[in-house]
């Protein structure tokens, strides 16, 4: 049973070798905005609402139409005389434009708050991008996680391999007992069940990055690991870059600048409007049905227009309202800047914390080695037994693991501090 195990592993660890591509976190962020679907519609989204924001949409550009038609007339009209059949053709076409002159600034207002909406729009996909890109490194650190535990669970099967065949070996001579050769065979059991479990868990961790990415499912390749040493940050400095480049503080910036624009557009509602509108007509009645076009008669118009609503008890209600909501966007931006520099602390602090703790089980992961290599050794003069043997190989494993777990929260808990100070993709392209 023992050699079916290990000739299956064999068998998937010849499969597993075989070079298939290698890339590292930032070709899978370049990937990701390229390909992530949610990505590609929030820019859409964002050029919409740029497309929205013209001069024509805002009202400042004239109007002009032309119109034409035709009319026949047929009916009997009751004279002194009698009855009199009436039947003629109205022909007629005209151009006509308008425009207004002052509305009281309400025009140039909505322009400007037309753009500062597509401002906000940019931003927002900005932020989903940013947000799915942080997702796409979490799980890209996953599948990194992932893949070392798998080399570790195959360090542990090399490991209770040669203690199997060892124990095997001592049987056959006669210097060891049957079940110190069954206690191996049991050890190799698990560790092949956890090579097999491991292999699982990475290939499921990279499916759920293909998803994200935009790739096929089964879409195979290596991960490059993470080289980049880990920076130290001040507080202050995180806070300054922060104020002016988080993506989430710069909307609640932009939402205060649109309340303050429609405001400025409710109070040039209560001043006057000027128009100027002309037109230029022809026109030719015809007797009976006869549509030629060839002596209209021509009419032109200009005029301007003056109009001034001198009472509208609601506009005083718009405005009391537009101050509170002015009031209201600017508390949303105040505790806004306040939740950045909370944010900015706690994510800091579990920076450090992990840190800390990356140091600690780098202590630990060398005082595990110490100690299995000591074991080891006195294992092959058989001065410990197989329960004290494993007990220390599984305590190294267990160190190893928890020492790579710490590395990666580290690296996870800094991408953290780039997204909160926008500096999430430049900062893993340049690492």
């Amino acid at each position: 049973m023992g050699r079916i195990i290990l000739l299956l592993l064999l068998t998937s660890l010849s499969v597993w070798s075989m070079p298939t591509l290698e890339i590292g976190l930032d070709e899978i962020l370049k990937a990701t905005s390229k390909q992530n679907l949610s990505i590609k519609q929030a820019r859409n989204v964002s050029e919409v609402a740029e497309n929205s924001a013209s001069l024509a949409n805002a009202g400042l550009l004239p109007r002009l139409d032309l119109s034409s038609g035709s009319t026949l007339i047929n009916g009997i009209n009751q004279t002194a005389a009698g009855e009199i059949d009436v039947e003629n053709t109205s022909i007629s076409a005209g151009l006509s434009a308008s425009y207004t002159l002052f509305n009281g600034m309400q025009g140039l207002t909505n322009y400007q708050l037309l753009g500062v909406q597509a401002q906000a729009s940019e931003l927002q996909s900005n932020m989903i991008e940013e947000n799915i890109l942080l997702s796409a490194a979490d799980l890209y650190v996953n599948v990194l996680n992932r893949y070392d535990n798998l080399q570790i669970s195959l360090e542990q099967l090399d490991i209770s391999r040669q203690r199997l065949e060892q124990a095997r070996d001592q049987t056959e001579r006669g210097m060891g007992s049957s079940l110190s050769a069954l206690a191996a065979q049991v050890d190799f059991d698990n560790d092949s069940v956890g090579v097999i479990e491991s292999e699982y868990a990475l290939q499921e961790a990279k499916r759920s990055l293909n998803l994200l990415v935009g790739w096929d499912l089964n879409q195979d390749y290596h991960p490059k690991s993470l080289g980049y040493e880990l920076g130290s940050y001040e507080l202050q400095i995180l806070k300054s870059i922060g104020e002016k480049a988080n993506k989430s503080h710069t909307l609640n910036l932009n939402l205060e600048k649109q309340t303050d624009l429609s405001m400025k557009r409710t109070l040039g509602s209560v001043l006057p409007r000027v128009s100027l509108s002309g037109s230029y007509g022809v026109q030719q009645i015809n007797p009976d049905v006869d549509f030629s076009f060839d002596n209209p008669d021509m009419t032109t118009t200009a005029g301007v227009t003056l109009s001034w609503n001198l009472f509208d008890g609601m506009k005083s209600k718009s405005i009391q309202s537009g101050r509170l909501l002015q009031k209201n966007s600017e508390w949303n931006t105040l505790d806004s800047k306040r939740q950045l520099e909370k944010s900015l602390s706690s994510a800091l602090a579990y920076y450090e914390k992990s840190r800390q703790l990356l140091e600690l089980k780098a202590n630990t992961l060398s005082s595990a080695q110490l100690n299995f290599d000591q074991t080891s050794e006195y294992f092959r003069l058989g001065q410990v037994s197989s329960t004290q043997f494993r007990d220390a190989q599984l305590n190294l494993s267990r160190a190893k693991s928890s020492q790579i777990q710490a590395r990666y929260s580290a690296y996870l808990a800094e991408m953290s501090l780039w997204q909160l100070t926008g500096q999430l993709e430049d900062k893993i392209q340049n690492s």
